[in-house]
């Protein structure tokens, strides 16, 4: 419980330097900037994924890791919704490529480096060389590969618009009224793995710490985990952004390449990082 303690303390330390450069207009250099308001946006994205990965114990499985996959990257989500409202009002500047390389880096990051970092993972804590999916898992690819069918009309179209956004909304509505209907933890039979042991427990760190707390007390220390979060992805999003391109133009560094390798790692590392350790 102290180690958890110390965890939370620390993540939310991270963000006040940033809330008060946030809610003060203050400013650094672009590269510190970065730093702080990245570390904040940082800290917020593990605070959302203690929270979420805890709520795995009161609903299904599968509906808890859809949540999980959506809420851990809300910081990056709101970096690319700040860049493209920014490309809404100024069509011609180079918004629009920001928030182009924002979300092309996040896949590339998600694709090319955390799914094959999980089979390796994997591979070094049970010694097998695959991950074997099983029947439940299907409800996952399928919908998965309902949206990357679906992004080819996007790419032949060469735009995204309403349409899009309505088809995509209503895909992972759906998606989630599926996971919906799969059994809770510990409520019916398939619920242990091969080694006898529970298949939903949470792995060691803040969130397994979290769930042993009674209910009442987890509910509380999940919402205010979300709000703290929630109010650091607020306020900072604009000023990281704004410090990356303006990183981008203190050190010569192309600013697409730097918005596509660094802002997407605010929602992506927290999940790495707890799995690596």
């Amino acid at each position: 419980m102290r180690k958890f303690g110390f965890y939370v303390a620390l993540a939310v330390a991270a963000t006040i330097p940033g809330l008060f450069m946030r809610l003060t207009g203050m400013h650094v250099t672009p590269v510190l900037d970065t730093l702080i308001f990245g570390g904040a946006l940082l800290a917020a994205g593990f605070m959302l994924s203690w929270s979420a990965e805890t709520a795995e114990e009161h609903v299904s499985q599968g509906v808890a890791m859809a949540a999980l996959a959506l809420v851990t990257i809300l910081p990056e989500a709101a970096v690319d919704m700040y860049f493209s409202f920014q490309a809404g009002q100024h069509p011609t500047s180079d918004y629009v490529q920001f928030a182009a390389a924002n979300m092309t880096g996040s896949n590339r990051l998600l694709i090319g480096t955390a799914w094959p970092l999980m089979a390796i993972l994997f591979w070094w804590r049970s010694g097998k060389r695959a991950v074997e999916l099983r029947w439940e898992n299907s409800v996952e690819i399928a919908y998965l590969a309902l949206a990357s069918i679906y992004s080819f009309v996007i790419v032949l179209k060469g735009r995204i618009d309403l349409i899009d956004t309505i088809v995509l909304i209503a895909l992972y509505a759906t998606y989630l009224w599926r996971l919906g209907k799969l059994p809770r933890p510990g409520s019916g039979s398939d619920d242990t793995d091969d080694d006898g042991d529970d298949e939903n427990d949470l792995e060691v760190g803040p969130a397994a710490v979290l769930a042993t707390l009674p209910k009442r007390a987890q509910y509380t220390m999940m919402a205010l985990l979300a709000i703290i979060a929630g109010a650091a992805i607020l306020f900072v999003a604009e000023p990281f952004a704004e410090s990356l391109v303006a990183t981008g133009t203190q050190l010569g560094i192309n600013k697409f390449l730097l918005i596509q390798w660094i802002s997407p790692l605010a929602g992506e590392a927290p999940e790495i990082i707890e799995k690596l350790l």
